[in-house]
């Protein structure tokens, strides 16, 4: 486990600790977008902690630091993926952090505490509560897929011919973590925030799957075919 790793693990899984049941949630916007108190606890113990190690390093977080544009040597961080889950007491959010070197991402983590799911991957590969994970062998008409943002449903519907088994989890932690560890197949998310899903890219692509990026659509999937249907069903894609 590289030197790295094993800082992200150790700060995020203190970072949980910070959770308590003094809960204060706030409209982070007039969409209906949440924010709590935790979200910034976390991500500013989280950013103290890697300036103490890492001084040089910019960081792109969701909280503090979102204007950020991503640098040589960064992290990215989301404090709580999931935050309107986690204010109603749904399980499915978490932490999830990433760091990048000469600009390639070298280390991520997902923890999913609710779930007690520490997801984590380096060069050495990717892994779960410390046991090795690899995405699973389904196939594009039988695997289950999630869809998020704008243009999920246009994507649900194009998709209905070929596989009907889609999710929406409004999580793309818990997404890219199940892709990883086989529970589901893939994934199509809407978002320019690099801390949406560098971590969790990074965690698919080490348990043996593929991803895809533009501006506007991340894709993570078990398989190649399965990517290209979910790429070129997306109203964003744009044929290279």
């Amino acid at each position: 486990m590289s030197e790295d790793l094993k800082f992200l693990i150790d700060v995020v899984k203190s970072a949980s600790l910070l959770i308590n049941d003094e809960l204060e949630v706030k409209a982070k916007d007039d969409k209906g977008d949440l924010v709590t108190n935790f979200d910034y606890e976390i991500e500013n113990y989280i950013i103290e902690r890697i300036k103490g190690k890492y001084p040089d390093f910019s960081i792109i977080s969701e909280e503090y630091n979102s204007k950020n544009e991503l640098t040589e040597n960064c992290f990215t961080i989301d404090p709580i993926d999931g935050t309107i889950n986690f204010a109603n007491g749904i399980p499915l959010w978490g932490i999830q952090v990433a760091c990048i070197r000469n600009f390639k991402t070298c280390a991520s983590v997902i923890y999913l505490p609710k779930l007690n799911e520490l997801y984590y991957a380096d060069e050495n590969g990717a892994f779960m509560n410390d046991k090795p994970i690899l995405v699973n062998q389904t196939g594009v008409d039988k695997g289950i897929y999630t869809i998020e943002g704008p243009g999920k449903f246009v994507l649900h519907d194009k998709m209905i011919s070929t596989n009907r088994n889609y999710r929406i989890f409004w999580c793309s932690a818990v997404s890219f973590a199940w892709i990883a560890s086989g529970k589901i197949c893939a994934t199509n998310i809407t978002s320019d925030k690099m801390w949406d899903y560098v971590p969790g890219q990074y965690l698919v692509e080490k348990a043996g799957g593929c991803i895809y990026n533009n501006k506007k659509i991340h894709i993570a999937a078990n398989s190649k075919e399965f990517l290209n249907l979910l790429k070129e069903n997306s109203i964003f894609f744009e044929k290279e």
